[in-house]
């Protein structure tokens, strides 16, 4: 059996002024990169057009996309590098959610299709040593 890549998750801020062409194009080249390095695109997601807490590079709003891929630290080094070249990235971060990723394992946690918040992730999948909730008291 082929050994499981790790699992990444990308959110990305663009300038609000692009079109959605330039945001189309931006997408399709970190798809195309995820890949060519031998990643699988698990799940995508435009979170919209979002007001920002402070300014960032003079700008005060934003569009967020967001994806879940699989692959290797050479693939997020390609990726971060494609998203730092781009004038119309603001902002992007890029976390490790497993060593070993399992789609089906993934895609089950999201259920019908739309993904869990983080709070609500947290909940489902406690952190790895901590003790289990304790059961309620029956009077």
């Amino acid at each position: 059996m082929a050994k499981k890549l790790a699992g990444y998750e990308t959110t990305f801020i663009t300038r609000v002024d692009q079109t959605e062409e330039q945001l189309k194009t931006l997408k399709d080249r970190l798809f195309a990169i995820v890949k060519d390095y031998k990643g699988e695109i698990i799940h995508q997601e435009d979170w919209g057009k979002r007001k920002f807490a402070y300014p960032i590079q003079k700008e005060v709003r934003g569009q967020y996309t967001h994806f879940v891929y699989t692959g290797t630290s050479d693939l997020i080094a390609e990726l971060e590098r494609n998203l730092r070249l781009n004038e119309q990235t603001l902002r992007f971060m890029t976390i490790i959610l497993m060593k070993e990723f399992d789609k089906e394992v993934y895609m089950k946690e999201l259920g019908t299709g739309t993904p869990l918040k983080r709070e609500e992730r947290l909940e489902v999948t406690p952190a790895p040593g901590s003790a289990p909730a304790p059961a309620a008291a029956a009077n």
